[in-house]
């Protein structure tokens, strides 16, 4: 008999801790505030990450202290907008790729064309989009070369970081190009570059290529 009573002490200290109770407003039905909620004129008032009549109601992220820099929490999770990444959407995705780069092209069938630069710049429409401006580019390469800069898109890939250029016509007329890029991280003062794309003229055969890099300081 002593165990149960002892037992039914322990389950009262442990309600009352949890909860309180008072009397709804004009001495309406008895409100019980779980959670650590107190009871204010018949009103719970919850403690940080409860919410609801009785504080029953679980808010995760603010019960985590969940910040989403770029992004929304759920269920105590970031779920990140679009070119963002990271426990917290703290990462932009597309970042290591912005800067210049020395760079050599070289295309199968065609001059192999070094000394020059490339430089990627941030979409300002879309959150992981990118414009690579100068790759194979009329004044490197006369005949097959582009004026207008390339599209691409950076990629969440926790091996790699890469990008991918969707096959395209940046002149608008019949030429097309599509490809795909990466970095190489050598120490904190190399960068290198790669981007393998191929370039479509029409009917004729296609140009296979290959630019590899350095990024360089911003020469602005």
């Amino acid at each position: 008999m002593k165990h149960v009573l002892y037992l039914f002490a322990l389950l009262s200290v442990s309600v009352a801790i949890t909860s309180c109770q008072c009397r709804g407003p004009f001495g309406g039905a008895r409100i019980v505030c779980s959670n650590g909620g107190t009871c204010n004129d018949g009103v719970c008032d919850c403690l940080k990450g409860y919410y609801g009549t009785n504080c029953t109601e679980i808010d995760s992220c603010d019960l985590l202290d969940v910040f989403c820099e770029r992004g929304d929490c759920d269920n105590g999770e970031c779920f990140c907008d679009v070119g963002w990444q990271g426990d917290s959407c703290n990462f932009e995705t597309r970042s290591p790729f912005i800067a210049y780069y020395a760079v050599t092209e070289y295309c199968f069938g065609l001059d192999t064309v070094g000394g020059h630069q490339i430089w990627i710049t941030r979409d300002p429409v879309n959150g992981d989009g990118m414009f690579i401006h100068n790759l194979f580019s009329y004044d490197n390469f006369f005949r097959t070369g582009y004026f207008s800069k390339i599209e691409a898109t950076a990629v969440i890939d926790s091996t790699a970081i890469r990008f991918e250029m969707p096959n395209q016509r940046p002149d608008g007329g019949q030429k097309s190009i599509s490809g795909s890029g990466f970095l190489t991280i050598q120490d904190t003062s190399t960068t290198n570059i790669t981007i393998n794309y191929i370039n479509q003229n029409g009917s004729k055969k296609p140009d296979t290529c290959i630019l590899r890099g350095v990024r360089i300081p911003d020469p602005q």
